[in-house]
C-alpha cells in the first residue's frame, strides 16, 4: 500500500442500501486507513454534500430509490430530472455485485471515474481507491481534505 502522511486520512463516503455491503467497504476500509461515513439512501447521499464534503463516494451499483446512475447525474448536475449545480466534482466509484449489472461505460457516461465489480478485496481496493484521491488531490492541490478541520486540531494538540 502507497505511505502516506499520518495525518492525512481521506474520508470516503459508503452509499448503499444494502447492509452487508456497507458494512464490508466501511468497516473494512477504516482498517485499511481510511475514514468512512456509510448512507443507506439516495436522497441521503444527496443531502449529505449540502453539509459537508468527502474525498471519494463509493456508490452502490444496486441502490434503491431514483437508482445509481441517477444519483451520480445528481451528485454531477447532470441530470435532467433535478437540474442544478454539481453537488461535488470528487471522484465517485461504482460498485457492482457482478459484471452484468452495470457496464464501465454506462457508469463513466453518467459521471463515475471508476467501476469496480465483485469479488471485492480489501487490499486491493484500498490502493486503488487511495491513487483515485491523490489523482484528483492532483489536479486541485488548493481543495482542503475533507476532514482538514479536526486534523488541523489534532496537529496543533
Amino acid at each position: 500500500m502507497t505511505k502516506r502522511q499520518p495525518t492525512v486520512r481521506p474520508h470516503i463516503l459508503v452509499v448503499s442500501d444494502d447492509p452487508g455491503l456497507s458494512g464490508f467497504l466501511a468497516e473494512g476500509l477504516i482498517m485499511t486507513g481510511f475514514w468512512t461515513s456509510a448512507i443507506a439512501s439516495a436522497f441521503q447521499a444527496l443531502e449529505v454534500f449540502r453539509l459537508r464534503t468527502f474525498d471519494l463516494v463509493l456508490l452502490d451499483a444496486a441502490l434503491g430509490g431514483p437508482g445509481a446512475l441517477e444519483t451520480l447525474h445528481r451528485l454531477r448536475g447532470t441530470s435532467d430530472r433535478a437540474p442544478d449545480s454539481p453537488r461535488t466534482d470528487i471522484p465517485i466509484v461504482l460498485v457492482a455485485g457482478s459484471i452484468d449489472e452495470m457496464t464501465t461505460d454506462a457508469a463513466r457516461a453518467a459521471g463515475a471515474d471508476d467501476l469496480i465489480t465483485a469479488p471485492i478485496d480489501l487490499e486491493d481496493l484500498a490502493p486503488h481507491l487511495l491513487d483515485a484521491v491523490m489523482t484528483w488531490r492532483d489536479t486541485h492541490p488548493d481543495r482542503p481534505w475533507a476532514d482538514a478541520a479536526n486534523l488541523a486540531g489534532k496537529v496543533a494538540n
